[in-house]
Parts: C-alpha cells; sequence; structure tokens
C-alpha cells in the first residue's frame, strides 16, 4: 500500500510525503498528523479504492470538513509547542507573550463553524485551568517583567511583581558590593548569553510587534541613590521600566550579563 500511495502522489502530482501518526505527549502531532492527510487525501482515497475491502475506510465528504476545521484552527499555534521546547536559551518569560497570542488566535470570528468555536473554547478553557494559580502567575510575571525585551508589555500583575521584589529586598538580598564579581551567578549569566537564534526569537518579534504596534521609546532618567536595599530597588523598577525594550530577537541573558553593573539589586 505504500508502493501504491507513492504511485498515487506521482499520478496526481502531489508531494512524495509520507503520513504522519500523532504522539500523546507532543499535541502538536495532531495538527501534523491532519495538516498532512488534507494535502494526501486524494492520494490515500485513491489508495482505498484500490481494495473493496478497504472500502469503509474511504473518508465521507463530513470527514474531510472536520479535518479542514481541525486544521485550520491548530494551525496558528503549531510553532508554540517547538517554540518552548527548545534548552538553549531563555523561555520561560516567553510564556505570558506566547499565551497571549494564543488567546488572540483562538478568539470567536463570525463564521466560525459549531466545531471551531467549541475547540477555541477548550484551548482557552485549558490554558486558564493550566495558569491560573496564583504562584505561578506570579513567577511568569516575574520572569517575563525582568526579560528586558518584554518588561511590562506582557504582564498582567505589575503592582503584585513590585511588591514582591521589594519584599524579597527586604527579607534575603544582600548588598551586591559584597559579592565578588566573578561570581558563580554572574559566570553562569556569560555562559549562558552564548545562545543562537532560533525560530523562537523570530516568533517573539512577530508577537512583541503585533501586541505593542510600535515599538515605545523611552530615555533613561536618573535617580538617587537611596541607602536602604527596598529604596534601591525602587529606584532601579522605576528607572528599568523608562528603558526602551530591547528586539526580541537578542538573548535577554546577555544583555543582563553586559547591564549587571547598573541594576545590581534588580539583577540579584
Amino acid at each position: 500500500m505504500s508502493r501504491l500511495l507513492k504511485d498515487k502522489q506521482k499520478s496526481l502530482q502531489l508531494p512524495p510525503h509520507k503520513l504522519i501518526h500523532d504522539e500523546p505527549t507532543r499535541w502538536v502531532s495532531t495538527y501534523d498528523k491532519v495538516e498532512r492527510f488534507c494535502e494526501q487525501q486524494q492520494a490515500v482515497s485513491a489508495v482505498l479504492a484500490e481494495d473493496r475491502k478497504k472500502w469503509h475506510l474511504m473518508p465521507r465528504d463530513t470527514d474531510i470538513t472536520t479535518l479542514e476545521i481541525v486544521r485550520d484552527v491548530l494551525a496558528p499555534l503549531s510553532d508554540f509547542t517547538d517554540a518552548l521546547s527548545g534548552e538553549k536559551e531563555t523561555t520561560i518569560s516567553s510564556v505570558l507573550p506566547l499565551m497571549w497570542k494564543i488567546r488572540a488566535c483562538t478568539e470567536d470570528e463570525e463564521g466560525d463553524r459549531p466545531l471551531a468555536l467549541e475547540m477555541k473554547h477548550r484551548i482557552r478553557e485549558d490554558l486558564e485551568k493550566r495558569y491560573n494559580e496564583h504562584d505561578l502567575k506570579m513567577m511568569l510575571n516575574i520572569s517575563t517583567f525582568l526579560d528586558p525585551r518584554f518588561k511590562i508589555t506582557f504582564v498582567t500583575m505589575e503592582e503584585e511583581v513590585k511588591r514582591e521584589l521589594l519584599l524579597k529586598a527586604e527579607t534575603v538580598m544582600l548588598p551586591m558590593e559584597e559579592q565578588p564579581e566573578d561570581s558563580e551567578d554572574n559566570r553562569g549569566a556569560a555562559a549562558a548569553g552564548k545562545r543562537k537564534t532560533s525560530d523562537l526569537k523570530s516568533l517573539l518579534c512577530s508577537i512583541t510587534s503585533e501586541k505593542k504596534g510600535a515599538d515605545n521609546s523611552g530615555t533613561r532618567q536618573d535617580y538617587s541613590t537611596p541607602t536602604i536595599p527596598t529604596d534601591k530597588l525602587n529606584g532601579e523598577i522605576t528607572d528599568y521600566k523608562l528603558l526602551t525594550d530591547i528586539s526580541p530577537a537578542e538573548d535577554p541573558l546577555i544583555w543582563w550579563s553586559q547591564h549587571e553593573h547598573i541594576w545590581k539589586h534588580l539583577q540579584s
């Protein structure tokens, strides 16, 4: 049947692609499978038509319509899983921007069929269930705020983030001048800076541009140097927010390794 499929692909002038199986642990493979079947539907049907015993497997028009709806709903989301599965670049601060994009892609649209509406509703519902736990939301918001590519663009708990950072300053933060310049954290940041541009960064460039409409500009302002750690951190937070966001294509770890001497308390 595989040989027959190749023959039908050639006669129908379709790409000589194999069919794809989905993997339960990799949801985007469902999209890959459906998209490939829709591409090869004519060839598959032609193969099944050669054997009467296979006629019961012939997809009906309603089956094709269903698969096309599934394909169209999942298509805008197909890049996100691979983008967040990388191990060679910062991804935790990218979760909120990608979630914003997923919500935008799953908004109800006029003309959506009932199946498409149901799929979009379930996707949004599942995201809210997974990411609605307070501690997780706080961690994601802090990570996004401390990423100079985004700062407050995608943060949904700005005041809570500020209070949490100030609380940490009161309880655990040591004066930065007591830490050696070549500390393990600094070496780790420098080493982590050697990351290569990937599809995630291209995706984030597009999402950030869409969210902001245009790059915001800002200028740095001088602030006094208080002696209390929380006051120092508060001043750094204010000054940090006024900076122009760096490009989403840049590596935030490299940026922090180059600016840690300016944002001593915030970097810690």
